[in-house]
Order: C-alpha cells, then sequence, then structure tokens
C-alpha cells in the first residue's frame, strides 16, 4: 500500500522507525532532485535544440516563407512538449515512502520485502491499541535490524545517472551554442527574425486579401482645430496610398494626395478644419468606406432669462430677470425657471445642471433653445454645461455659473402696548385686565394668540397650575393687526384670588404655507393678585429700603451648612412690656380680616430670602 509522506497518520515513536523513515525520503528527495535536473536538461535539448537547428538551417540555405514558419511552429510545439513532459511532470511529482521503499527493494535485489515490511509493520504497531504481547517486540526487532542495513547501505549508488549526465552534457552544448549565436551573430538572429515576420506576412497575404482600416472614421471636430485621417494597410506589399478628399459644399471640391506607406500605416493631417468634408483611401483598386467628418463651433449662450414665481401666500407677481447674474436671490419656496438660447444647436441628452453637492440636472433641450426649473429651498450653486449637437467634443468653454441664496420668511413681530411687565392686582382687577398688542409680518399675520397660565406665588399656597390660551384669526392677512385681549380671565374656574400669579404671553402666526407658518412670541406680563388689605406689601412700602418702614434693618441669609454655627444678632431696640389680651378681645378689636396672620408671615417670609 502506498504511503504518502505528507499524510501519514500516527506514527511509531521509536528511533528506529524514524531512522527508517528519513533513510527512505531521503532517497526520495535524492531521486527526485536528478529526476528534475534531467527533465530541465532534456527541455533545453529538445526546446531551445530545435529552434537552435532553425535558425542554423535557415542561416546556411535560407528557407521559403511556409517551410520557415512550418518548422518555426514546429520547434515552438516540440519545446511545449518537452516543457510540460519532461520538467513539469518530475517536478510535480511526490514522494511516496513505500514506493520508494520498493524501488530501494528492486534496485538491491537482495533486501527480499525487509524494508517495505518493517514501514508497514512499525505504522500498525504504532496504530494498534490494546494489549500486543510478544509482536510488539519483534516488530521492533525488525526495526532495529531494518536501521542498522540502511546504516551500511549507500543506496543513492543504487541510482543509474548516466542518462541523466548524458541529457545535462546535451544541454549545457545547446546552452553554449545559443550563447555563441547571441553574441557573435547578432545581427542574423535579429534577421531571422525579419525573415519569420515576412514569411508570416506573405502567407496572410497568400490566405486573406488586403484589408484596410481607416482612422478615427466618422468623427466631428471643432471648427480652426487639426485633425488628422490615416489608414492601416494589414498585408500590404506597396509603398503608397491614395486620399480622396470631397467638401460637402455645393461645389463639392476634389482633393487627392499620395501617402507613403510606413509599416503598412499612413496618415494625414488637416492643420485647421473650416469646413465638413468626406474622405476614403485608394489602394490596388479596392477602395475604404466614405467616411465624414463634421466640422462644427462650441456652444455659447446668446440669451438667457430667470422667472421668479413667489409662493402664492406672498401675494407678489412674478419677476423676470434678463441676462446673466452672479446671485439669484428669493424667498424659501420660490420656483425658478431659466430659459437661454444657444449660437449652434445644443445636444439633447449631454446639456446638464451641475450643483453643488454633485447631482446633475438635465436639461429640456430644443434645438438652440432649452430651460429648466427648480425650488429655491436651500443655498446652492449652480453651473450650467452645454454641448453642441455633435455630441462629447463640443463641450462649452466656461459654463455659465449663478449662486442660489434663500431668504427665510421671517415671523412675526409682537408687541404688548404696555411699559410695566410686572402688575399688582385685586382680583376683580385682573379678571378685568385688558392686554392690548400689535403684531406686524411682511407678508400677513393670520391669528393672534393669547395665553396665559396662572399659578400660585408660593407651593405653600396649594394652587394648581392652570393654562389655557384663546386665539383670533384675521381674515384676510394683514401686515400689521392692533387688538386687545379682555376676556381671557373671567371664564376661570375657580375665579382668581389673592396669591394667584398670572403670566401672559401673546403669540402671532403669519400666513406661509410653504416652509411652515412662523411664530412670533411677545414678552411676558406677569399679574400677582393681592388683596386690599397686603397691596402694600407688593408695592414694597414694607421691605428693607432705607425709605421704608423696616429699613435699616439686614437681612442674614439663611444657613444651609449645619456644621457652621448661625449668625448671632445683638437686640438695640429698648425693651417693650408685652400687654397680654384675652383672644376674645382681642378678636373683637381686630381691624384685618381674619387669617390674615397666615399671609402676613407668609410675605415676611418670602421678603427675607429664606425661600
Amino acid at each position: 500500500m502506498a504511503h504518502d509522506v505528507t499524510n501519514q497518520g500516527p506514527l511509531a515513536e521509536g528511533s528506529a522507525y524514524r531512522s527508517v523513515e528519513a533513510a527512505v525520503c531521503g532517497f526520495g528527495a535524492f531521486r527526485k532532485r536528478w529526476a528534475v535536473l534531467e527533465g530541465l536538461a532534456g527541455f533545453v535539448v529538445l526546446g531551445p535544440g530545435c529552434l537552435l537547428l532553425w535558425f542554423l538551417f535557415d542561416w546556411l540555405v535560407g528557407l521559403p516563407p511556409w517551410p520557415l514558419l512550418g518548422s518555426f511552429l514546429v520547434a515552438i510545439l516540440v519545446g511545449l512538449w518537452a516543457a510540460g513532459w519532461k520538467l513539469a511532470r518530475p517536478a510535480l511529482r511526490r514522494i511516496r515512502v513505500d514506493d520508494e521503499a520498493l524501488l530501494i527493494e528492486a534496485l538491491h535485489g537482495k533486501l527480499d520485502n525487509q524494508l517495505i515490511a518493517s514501514l508497514q509493520l512499525g505504522r500498525e504497531a504504532a496504530e494498534a491499541t490494546g494489549h500486543l504481547g510478544h509482536s510488539v517486540h519483534l516488530v521492533h526487532a525488525l526495526m532495529e535490524c531494518t536501521a542498522g542495513l540502511l546504516e551500511r547501505l549507500n543506496t543513492r549508488a543504487l541510482l543509474d545517472l548516466r542518462r541523466a549526465r548524458h541529457w545535462l552534457g546535451g544541454a549545457a552544448a545547446v546552452a553554449a551554442a545559443t550563447l555563441a549565436c547571441l553574441v557573435c551573430a547578432g545581427d542574423a538572429v535579429a534577421a531571422r527574425a525579419a525573415r519569420l515576420r515576412d514569411a508570416y506576412a506573405a502567407i496572410l497575404d497568400a490566405l486573406f486579401p488586403v484589408t484596410m482600416v481607416v482612422y478615427p472614421g466618422d468623427i466631428a471636430v471643432v471648427r480652426g482645430r487639426p485633425v488628422t485621417v490615416s489608414v492601416e494597410v494589414r498585408g500590404a506589399r506597396r509603398r503608397q496610398v491614395r486620399l480622396v478628399r470631397r467638401q460637402t459644399t455645393e461645389d463639392r471640391r476634389r482633393t487627392t494626395d499620395d501617402l507613403a506607406l510606413v509599416e503598412g500605416k499612413a496618415s494625414l493631417v488637416v492643420h485647421k478644419a473650416e469646413e465638413s468634408f468626406t474622405y476614403e483611401f485608394e489602394y490596388g483598386g479596392r477602395r475604404t468606406p466614405r467616411h465624414t467628418v463634421l466640422v462644427g463651433d462650441l456652444p455659447a449662450v446668446s440669451a438667457i432669462h430667470y422667472e421668479l414665481s413667489y409662493p402664492a401666500y406672498t401675494g407678489q407677481p412674478p419677476r423676470t430677470l434678463v441676462g446673466p447674474v452672479s446671485r439669484l436671490q428669493g424667498l424659501a419656496g420660490t420656483e425658478v425657471l431659466v430659459s437661454f438660447a444657444a449660437t449652434t444647436e445644443l445636444h439633447p441628452d449631454h446639456c446638464y445642471v451641475a450643483w453643488q453637492d454633485g447631482s446633475k440636472q438635465a436639461i429640456s433641450i430644443s434645438g438652440r433653445f432649452g430651460h429648466f426649473s427648480f425650488t429655491l429651498d436651500h443655498p446652492d450653486r449652480a453651473a450650467i454645461h452645454l454641448t453642441g449637437a455633435y455630441g462629447p467634443g463640443f463641450e462649452m468653454e466656461r459654463p455659465i455659473g449663478f449662486e442660489v441664496a434663500v431668504r427665510r420668511d421671517q415671523p412675526p413681530t409682537v408687541e404688548i402696548l404696555r411699559r410695566d411687565r410686572k402688575l399688582a392686582m385685586l382680583a376683580k382687577e385682573a379678571a378685568a385686565f385688558a392686554l392690548r398688542w400689535v403684531a406686524e409680518d411682511d407678508f400677513g399675520v393670520a391669528e393672534v394668540t393669547l395665553d396665559y397660565k396662572v399659578d400660585g406665588v408660593d407651593p405653600l399656597l396649594g394652587r394648581p397650575v392652570r393654562q389655557g390660551s384663546q386665539s383670533r384669526r384675521i381674515d384676510p392677512p394683514l401686515d400689521r393687526v392692533r387688538g386687545q385681549f379682555a376676556e381671557a380671565l373671567q371664564a376661570l374656574s375657580p375665579p382668581l384670588e389673592p396669591g394667584d400669579r398670572v403670566t401672559l404671553t401673546v403669540s402671532a402666526r403669519d400666513n406661509n404655507t410653504e416652509s411652515g407658518p412662523g411664530v412670533g412670541h411677545s414678552q411676558s406680563v406677569q399679574i400677582v393678585v393681592v388683596r386690599e388689605d397686603l397691596a402694600g406689601f407688593i408695592e414694597k412700602r414694607f421691605g428693607f429700603e432705607a425709605q421704608a418702614l423696616l429699613g435699616g434693618l439686614h437681612k442674614i441669609k439663611r444657613a444651609t451648612d449645619l456644621l457652621v454655627d448661625p449668625v448671632k444678632t445683638i437686640r438695640t431696640e429698648a425693651k417693650h412690656d408685652i400687654v397680654r389680651h384675652e383672644l376674645r378681645s382681642r378678636v373683637t378689636h381686630e381691624t384685618w380680616p381674619s387669617g390674615a396672620e397666615d399671609a402676613v408671615g407668609d410675605y415676611f417670609r418670602l421678603l427675607s430670602g429664606t425661600e
């Protein structure tokens, strides 16, 4: 059974087995090296050797085209066969231990399958499991005997290398002869290459008729620029070719030019093409198809105008700008139609508008005229690229560019017609309070809204937060609107009472239907609802100012750190005797409403900043 050295599986770990296997693998590697050298030498003898014979025979005799090309192809085929069979086959051969062992036994003749048996029994003993008994000792003894035999035996001497050495000698001789020809007879080598090309051309000329290829065929060029017409005569044996040109104008003027063929090619340069013409080549009584050179001008814009259609809510009529502009400005949502006329016919598929983000917009083309439209919605930059009717190569030299500037519709401005923003009022006054306002917008105010919020001046009052709004639509919208809100707080439930704080804000919405309505807000007005007997506190008549009744006293900030000793105050006023009264007599003589003591305490606490 053949065994691959690259995939041997678990092998015996004894040194005797490894020694036997290494000796066999070394023999296989030695044999492969000599096989590769022999294959390389065979390739050199059969490949370059045949080419060398072909070169020498043609140099001495001079072969006709058919034998010359045929013998060259045979030499090439022999070289390819030698490269595959002689060189590639031994180089790709893999070393197999069992095959090499069998070859050693066959070459030696007296080993009696000892070597292959040692390898196979060694692997089986290594792969076996369980109790093996005395068989293992017998296998180990056989392996040690075989290892000693291979140490005494020179396996490489068993190979016959005489044929390989003969091939190597022949390859060296071929290489020396080839090198001598390249160095000493370089001109002859170049002449053989030229003869081979001539023979190939002669054979093609015999097998196939002469063909002519015209460049560039049908083409369009810009007026005043050069154009080159050329022809390639494949398999040509003559030295000249004729060019016939005819103008496409009414006179149909005809021009003939005889051109020299260089390596089968000829060309004519028209330095300045002014008129369109047709051309064809003549060679050996044969003519090429007739081709046309169209001459045209680059397009340029002769007239352009921009039509701006403002959004409907603005009520403004469309506006037209004539002539190129560098900056196009308009309100967001404005539709822009750009129309232009060019000096030449335009190509309907190669005219476009390039925007700043890299996107392209197609232009509708009709002859010399074109148009496109877009909407002003964000700042951008555009460039108009035009191409003549003849297509690519007729692009305008300088595209027309313009900047797009978008003006956003500003929200309305709202102003409350009152100087004071913080007011103190009684409940009845606050409920009947009329808030006057004025709103302005450039295109019209559509709605005005009063938003109010009612909460307590202090969380201790436990007043719930109440919010609401009152709207007034303006139809039709006006640029400037005046009015007042006077009934928003009268319908509150529960009604206003002392200690409530009312925040009023007026907002106005414009009539923008394109980018969304704009909303403007006014400054807020704050109203604190007080009682008649406590109005003095709101007006700061009992504050800590110098002119107030509590003037001269110093407020002490409440300490928040309990580890710091509080600030001590010294009593400087004279001691007053406290006159005690019965609760009943106090209530009888009390002039303030019942419960006012708690409210006064709350106000003093707020004023002292202990919140």
